[in-house]
């Protein structure tokens, strides 16, 4: 009997010290922004558009509803950062990836602004069309 038991015992105490809260609570998740943003984008000449998607990868459930609960804000404020790029950003590889991080330093400092941590671990364009 002591045979079967003490490995039961083990497994079952294995089981508990392999749960750990804190893997539930940075358990990755993207919070996508929709609907797709499509702006005017630059201050000279003809008309341009950019239209894109965007995904914030967060950890957690408190960060997924945290950032949730503002997106209208955070909306409103890449809707600012997208309209004020010029050609030479939005029409290079370079110049989107500089983009990125640039939306990225500012959905986290606004983040950090309302809720005191800036909760946003990355921000991603699921997809970038420009029509100059």
């Amino acid at each position: 009997m002591f045979k079967f038991l003490l490995p039961m015992a083990g497994l079952i105490l294995f089981s508990f010290a392999s749960y750990s809260p804190v893997a539930v609570a940075s358990e990755t998740k993207y919070i996508h922004l929709t609907p797709a943003f499509v702006v005017n984008y630059g201050n000279t000449g003809r008309m341009k558009y950019l239209r894109t998607e965007v995904a914030l990868r967060v950890s957690g459930i408190e960060a997924a509803s945290a950032v949730t609960q503002h997106r209208p804000y955070i909306r409103n404020n890449l809707v600012f950062l997208l309209t004020a790029q010029d050609s030479d950003i939005v029409n290079s590889s370079s110049g989107r990836e500089t983009l990125r991080k640039v939306a990225l330093d500012e959905v986290r400092a606004l983040m950090t602004e309302l809720e005191g941590m800036p909760y946003v671990d990355d921000l991603f364009f699921e997809n970038f069309v420009v029509q100059n």
